[in-house]
């Protein structure tokens, strides 16, 4: 199954309409496979006297606009996913027909909101960036059998340096969870040539979720705009996954056809180091191991130990394979 592409528009539409049209806009011609937006309602996040009250505040729109917005997404066969931070954003996330919800770390303790959510949505992301281990052992036991949850790995440091990123830990998380889904959230600097590669590492460790932010452009320096790509740029970085994801392949041990054709062509097999008569017991200076050039590697012997002892029927010439209808 292919990594599922999530644009992040996170708080970027700064309350205007027109700019969360162009994001969701921008977010389905770039070829994301899923837009988010941060459903803010200020008194869900903050009490009023909390310095950034006013400015989430300015991030509330009217529940027409988010239609308008949802309905953009929808017609384009693209999901639609919102970060909720309590009981009003999950209905008005309902109300909607959002595709699913993200409990941000803002609200990884607020239990309530995480089991309404698990209940309410068919698909649930929780983020776990600076999540102690054992409160995450705790989270996931509480998960049970639950299916419909993904663990989001990564954080904003406004941008996340790379040797932050700790990307190892994926993998000792997919160990450790072997039956929940996990996503990497990317945070590096959206103008750097990281931002194109490192979630490439995090696809190569079992993600099936990146999570990536989306602007207009950089130089506009709207919110969240230090970790995003702009439009044309993250219809690149889509294309880049896309040629890449097949080179993961499978991961059973059985050779392909091809790489059994290699073995065959690029393998050396035994031949005679001189001439052998007829009758002559195999003994180790008659051998060599050499590329003969030839695909019908059934009829040859590989190692040299196999046929040690053996006696050839018929003469054999100098560099000729030894074959398995002589001895």
């Amino acid at each position: 199954m292919s990594v599922e592409i999530i644009a992040e528009a996170a708080q970027g539409y700064e309350g205007t309409p027109k700019l969360a049209e162009l994001l969701a806009l921008g977010a389905v011609r770039s070829g994301a496979d899923a837009v988010k937006f941060q459903l803010v309602l200020a008194d869900e996040l903050a009490v009023q006297t909390y310095e950034y009250y006013d400015l989430f505040k300015s991030l509330e729109m009217d529940i027409s606009v988010w239609e308008r917005i949802v309905e953009l997404i929808k017609d384009s066969q693209k999901k639609v996913y919102f970060d909720i931070y309590g009981d009003l954003s999950l209905e008005l996330a309902k109300q909607l027909g959002a595709s699913g919800v993200k409990i941000s770390t803002t609200d990884f303790y607020n239990k309530p909101l995480v089991r309404k959510a698990i209940a309410s949505f068919d698909k649930v992301f929780i983020s776990i960036g600076g999540v102690p281990a054992e409160e995450l052992d705790e989270l996931v036991q509480t998960l049970g059998e639950t299916t419909h949850v993904s663990l989001m790995y990564g954080f904003q440091a406004e941008p996340t340096p790379t040797e932050e990123n700790n990307l190892l830990r994926l993998a000792e998380f997919r160990k450790l969870y072997p039956n929940i889904s996990l996503g990497f959230m990317d945070h590096s600097l959206g103008t750097s040539d990281e931002a194109f590669y490192l979630p490439l590492m995090a696809l190569s460790l079992g993600v099936a979720y990146i999570e990536k932010h989306i602007t207009l452009d950089p130089i506009l320096q709207i919110e969240d705009y230090i970790s995003a790509l702009e439009p044309a740029k993250f219809e690149k970085f889509v294309s880049i996954v896309r040629q890449m994801e097949p080179a993961l392949g499978m991961s059973e041990l059985r050779l392909t056809e091809k790489e059994l054709r290699y073995k065959s062509l690029a393998g050396k097999v035994v031949v005679a180091k001189r001439e052998i008569l007829a009758g002559t017991k195999l003994q180790e200076e008659d051998l060599v191991l050499k590329r003969v050039g030839t695909d019908g590697s059934a009829d040859c012997y590989r190692s040299i130990d196999e046929i040690l002892g053996m006696v050839v029927q018929h003469n054999v010439s100098v560099n000729s394979p030894i074959t398995r209808d002589l001895t």
